[in-house]
C-alpha cells in the first residue's frame, strides 16, 4: 500500500478488467462504466446498499476496499449530470452481474474462489514482506 491506497496485482487488475461494470483498471484505480454509476445511483435512491450493488457487480469491499465504494458514492451523488441521467431513465434497469443469468451457477463460484485465492495469495505476501521472509 503507498499513501493509504490499495494497490493491485496484475491478477487483481486482469479480474477487474473483464467485468461489466468495470470501463478500465490499473493497478491503484478503477475506472467505472457511466451505465454503472448511473444504475448503482438509481438503486442508491430506493435505498439499496452501494456495498451489494458492489458486490453483485464482482467488485466485493475485499477486493475494492469498502473506503473507495463510499469514495464513488460520495462523488456520484453530487454529480449533478450523472445525477439528470437518473432522472432521465427512471424505470429502466441494467444488470451488471459478471455472469449471466443462464449461465451455470458454478461459473459464479469459481470466479468467487479464484478471487478469494487472489486475495489471499495477495495477503501472504504482504505478511512475507512484513516479516522479512522470502517468498515461497
Amino acid at each position: 500500500m503507498t499513501h493509504g491506497k490499495v494497490l493491485f496485482d496484475e491478477g487483481q487488475v486482469r479480474y477487474l478488467n473483464t467485468l461489466p461494470a468495470v470501463r478500465h483498471a490499473t493497478h491503484n484505480r478503477i475506472t467505472y462504466e457511466q451505465e454503472f454509476k448511473v444504475e448503482c445511483l438509481r438503486r442508491d435512491r430506493v435505498g439499496e446498499s452501494p456495498t451489494e450493488m458492489f458486490k453483485q457487480a464482482g467488485l466485493p469491499p475485499a477486493l475494492v476496499g469498502s473506503k473507495r465504494i463510499e469514495r464513488s458514492f460520495s462523488r456520484w451523488r453530487s454529480d449533478p449530470n450523472l445525477n439528470k441521467i437518473v432522472d432521465a431513465t427512471v424505470g429502466e434497469h441494467r444488470d451488471f452481474t459478471p455472469v449471466a443469468a443462464d449461465a451455470d451457477p458454478r461459473d459464479a463460484l469459481i470466479r468467487e474462489q479464484a478471487l478469494r485465492i487472489m486475495n489471499l495469495e495477495q495477503e501472504s505476501r504482504r505478511l512475507r514482506a512484513r516479516s522479512g521472509l522470502d517468498a515461497v
